[in-house]
């Protein structure tokens, strides 16, 4: 995200907040802050399977990380998520691996589609969070998403839930913005225009207000500088509206050329970015009460393509962060065997869904994914 498209959710955030109170978090309250890796995310690179073998083979020297901060006897993290460790020590991180679904798609489209639905057939036309807060008679305001493209994930029958975007903001910049500015300084003698006025220049105001109190959480509580920084400070701020679920997008991560460069500061943001975050909750009383967990559409295939990259694969990691009984879930890595070169799924994503539905929410996932799934145990409470 650039900078001036966070200008633009900072305005659509102004007004949410302006108009929504704070509310006072119940003491058995959960949320859950959803993030997603658009693009895939190579999970091998992730948490590295240090030990095998046959992952140096068949990654070669090109893109495999040798480099890695051991954490288990079969795990080492990439060392951008360094700032993750002392999570994982205090645990406070789980890590599902090898994750995904039966017949893969490799579409970028398609397998967003089923993740966010939650149903692997078909067309589906409802996403499984739409579900579970409908079935919890849900307002608007109980989830939000932050991004452009909203996700199928909240799509149901039920209210359009809030989204802050970019291009839902008014857009000052340019000299057609300076001049409006400009203007709108100046009293105006009509009532309705004055009116305008000052609706505007109030905005303004609420605008830089908030824009000054991200500002002062980004230095408080060590987020990365930069649009995703501030973006993981305004979940911190919005969380003080108590919603159910948060959605927010990370694009970037399609990975075919220069992975071991992209996928370094790409890792690099989100380590720190998510240990600011928690930082944050800690510091608001509220690390019992929020859920985070972090996943995306697929994984990357083991070898390397011929661009310093790695092409559209299969199953991969979900990260969860909170009140969870950490360590690692899902098995090693089958590098030995390779279904037509992609890893074999060991825990179908419905699973961690289930898990989350039934031991976080605390209602039947059944109503919501149409289905029964054994439960991968990273939840430390039912």
């Amino acid at each position: 995200m650039k900078r001036r498209d966070f200008t633009g959710i900072l305005l659509s955030a102004a007004t949410f907040l302006a108009a929504q109170p704070q509310r006072t978090w119940a003491k058995d309250q959960r949320t859950l802050i959803l993030i997603e890796l658009a693009g895939g995310n190579d999970g091998l690179n992730t948490f590295i399977p240090y030990r095998d073998p046959n992952y140096l083979r068949l990654r070669g020297g090109s893109i495999a990380i040798q480099d890695g901060l051991p954490v288990s006897p079969t795990v080492a993290l990439h060392p951008a998520l360094k700032d993750l460790q002392p999570i994982l020590d205090s645990g406070r991180l789980a890590v599902v691996q090898n994750v995904g679904y039966p017949n893969p798609e490799l579409s970028h489209f398609r397998s967003k589609e089923v993740w966010q639905s939650a149903r692997p057939q078909g067309s589906p036309e409802s996403g499984w969070l739409a579900r579970y807060l409908e079935a919890q008679g849900a307002k608007a305001m109980d989830a939000v998403f932050l991004g452009e493209e909203y996700p199928l994930a909240l799509t149901g029958d039920g209210p359009r839930y809030l989204q802050l975007s970019p291009n839902l903001g008014l857009k000052s910049a340019g000299k057609l913005g300076q001049a409006i500015q400009a203007l709108y300084a100046v009293p105006q003698r009509q009532q309705m225009a004055e009116q305008v006025r000052r609706t505007l220049l109030e905005s303004n105001q609420a605008v830089q207000q908030l824009a000054r109190d991200l500002d002062r959480s980004v230095d408080q509580h060590n987020y990365p500088k930069g649009p995703l920084g501030q973006q993981l400070a305004l979940v911190g701020r919005l969380l003080k509206t108590s919603p159910q679920v948060i959605y927010l997008t990370i694009g970037g991560w399609d990975t075919h050329a220069n992975q071991t460069l992209v996928q370094q500061r790409l890792l690099t943001q989100v380590g720190q970015g998510l240990a600011a975050l928690h930082r944050d909750l800690t510091d608001h009383g509220l690390a019992q009460n929020v859920l985070i967990q972090v996943q995306s559409e697929f994984g990357r295939r083991p070898a390397p393509n011929g661009s310093g990259g790695t092409d559209h694969g299969t199953a991969g990691p979900v990260l969860l962060m909170g009140p969870v009984r950490a360590g690692f879930y899902g098995g090693e890595p089958a590098l030995d065997s390779l279904q037509n070169g992609n890893l074999p799924m060991q825990v179908d994503f419905r699973q961690v869904y289930a898990e989350v539905l039934n031991s976080w929410f605390q209602t039947q996932p059944k109503t919501v994914l149409k289905g029964t799934f054994e439960p991968v145990g990273f939840l430390g409470r039912g």
